[in-house]
């Protein structure tokens, strides 16, 4: 792997853990009160430059991390719209979509290490927790996406240490599972 594609992969992991893992502080019921939902421009400026990430990661070969990262930059997007007035079942859909999508992705990303396949398959359950919320209205599943949330955000970040600590050191320092680290 070239030097650019680390530090674009530490940058996009770091970006994602760092807004997954503040999203989903009050839905774990960590802290009360609203965290990141009241900053759509950070959402905004987060997304055109996971956008960014997303492209340059592309051309540098790395079609999963850039998968990963325009998804990303989707989801803050249009997270900054969803539910506005729409119905429980309608919020519900918009989650469901975005499960069905990081579950295939997630299918995608067996032979990408392990590391990757958890965050995608944390970000999947935990997604689908929330349109099983929109849906039923059960606040339990308010927690488990939260928790789950939690994890993706933390192994998000550990994937962005990951990748620039093994980077250059002839030897593994943070396994992901990755043959490309």
């Amino acid at each position: 792997m070239n030097n650019k594609s680390v530090v674009l992969t530490t940058i996009g992991f770091m970006c994602i853990g760092m807004t997954v893992w503040m999203l989903n502080l009050v839905s774990a019921g960590w802290v009360s009160g609203s965290t990141m939902y009241g900053m759509a421009l950070d959402f905004a400026l987060g997304s055109v430059m996971l956008g960014v990430t997303a492209i340059l990661t592309f051309f540098h070969g790395r079609t999963l991390d850039a998968i990963i990262f325009f998804s990303a930059a989707g989801y803050f997007w249009t997270m900054q719209h969803a539910g506005g007035g729409d119905s429980a079942g309608t919020v519900g859909w918009f989650w469901l979509l975005w499960a069905v999508f990081v579950f295939y992705v997630w299918l995608g990303s067996f032979k990408a290490g392990w590391a990757r396949s958890l965050f995608l398959l944390a970000a999947w359950i935990s997604l689908l927790a929330t349109c099983l919320l929109s849906w039923t209205g059960m606040g339990f599943f308010n927690t488990i996406s939260g928790y789950l949330g939690l994890i993706t955000g933390l192994v998000a970040l550990y994937i962005s240490v990951a990748e620039v600590l093994n980077y250059g050191n002839g030897k593994v320092i943070l396994p992901t599972g990755s043959t490309d680290s």
